[in-house]
């Protein structure tokens, strides 16, 4: 209904808020409906594009939803956010390649996912190309890594499974990995931690290969995988 001018000179002060306000200006819509309109993982600058918000209208929206528990964010100066309306449970490794597209999941988890261990790390361990930002993220632990080892440890990357957004390491891979970094104990596992049983022959023949390019253990890893896996 157009407004009278009666209307206008009785409140002034309304109308100025809510030309003040531009989060104001959008409620012919619904926050329900905006985020169900969002995938499950989102870039905050996406919002400009999708809703032509400006970047403050963006902004006080993302901390409205965050308040409302509506919004969870990946961590750091990412920008990248879970909808928690869409998905209560957030594909964080989505998150993860949305923030940082080279990410690479190294280290115990590895193992953990291939069946060697049932140590569940506090955070897997995540390998970053240092050329690309990296985020702090109580998700995942990020470290960085060159371009050259990237494409040392190329062969022993297996796709995202299932549920599993981002690449990771072969089991043998990581264990090589590990071990070359860090050394048995000091990478949080011994030898008596893995279950040889779960290691395949194809697993064994990756070794080699998985050695040479990660670079010489630190300790012992192939004998004692022969001695327990009977080879």
């Amino acid at each position: 209904m157009t407004e009278t001018l009666h209307e206008k000179r009785r409140h002034p002060a309304r109308r100025r808020h809510a030309q003040a306000n531009p989060v104001a200006q959008q409620r012919n819509t619904s926050s329900w409906a905006r985020l169900q309109a969002l995938p499950a993982v989102f870039r905050g600058a996406d919002l400009t594009l999708r809703f032509q918000w400006t970047s403050r209208t963006a902004s006080q929206y993302l901390y409205r939803w965050k308040q409302q528990g509506r919004v969870q964010a990946f961590g750091g100066h990412s920008d990248v956010f879970a909808n928690l309306q869409v998905q209560p449970k957030p594909p964080w490794e989505q998150a993860l390649l949305l923030a940082m597209p080279s990410a690479l999941i190294i280290g115990i988890e590895c193992l953990r996912r291939a069946g060697w261990t049932t140590q569940i790390p506090s955070a897997p361990e995540v390998a970053v190309c240092s050329s690309q930002p990296r985020y702090a993220t109580p998700w995942f632990h990020t470290v960085p890594c060159s371009a050259a080892w990237l494409l040392r440890v190329a062969k022993g990357v297996r796709p995202g499974q299932s549920g599993q957004a981002a690449p990771q390491l072969s089991p043998t891979w990581a264990l090589a990995d590990m071990l070359h970094r860090q050394g048995w104990a000091a990478c949080g596992l011994k030898p008596d931690d893995l279950d040889w049983s779960a290691v395949t022959p194809k697993d064994r023949a990756e070794w080699p290969l998985a050695a040479a390019a990660t670079g010489k253990p630190t300790g012992p890893m192939w004998p004692a995988l022969n001695q327990r896996c009977g080879t």
